[in-house]
């Protein structure tokens, strides 16, 4: 059985390597197509245009989902440095003694 301290440990390491992956770049990831190799297709014959006017406003959905993926990132990391660096009492109170 792991000791309170190594608990702690293993916990914040596992919050920082979840926080780690969850921020990992999708560039990495690699196309199922064959190595990337794409093959050309016949040309199309009529293409059509079409033109579509944006609304150049905030997207506050948008806006939501990056703040609140950004307040888990820092909620986890705290919480990882926080069982890094907290001693419990009983373990505190011995090492005084």
């Amino acid at each position: 059985m792991l000791h309170h301290t190594h608990q702690r440990r293993l916990l914040a390491t596992v919050a920082t390597a979840a926080a780690l992956a969850a921020t990992a770049p999708a560039a990495l990831a690699m196309p199922s197509d064959g190595g990337g190799l794409v093959k050309p297709g016949p040309a199309p014959e009529h293409v059509k245009v079409v033109r579509v006017q944006v609304d150049q406003g905030l997207d506050w959905s948008d806006a939501g989902i990056g703040a609140a993926g950004m307040l888990a990132i820092v909620l986890i990391g705290y919480g990882g440095a926080h069982a890094l660096i907290t001693v419990p009492r009983r373990e505190r109170a011995a090492a005084h003694s």
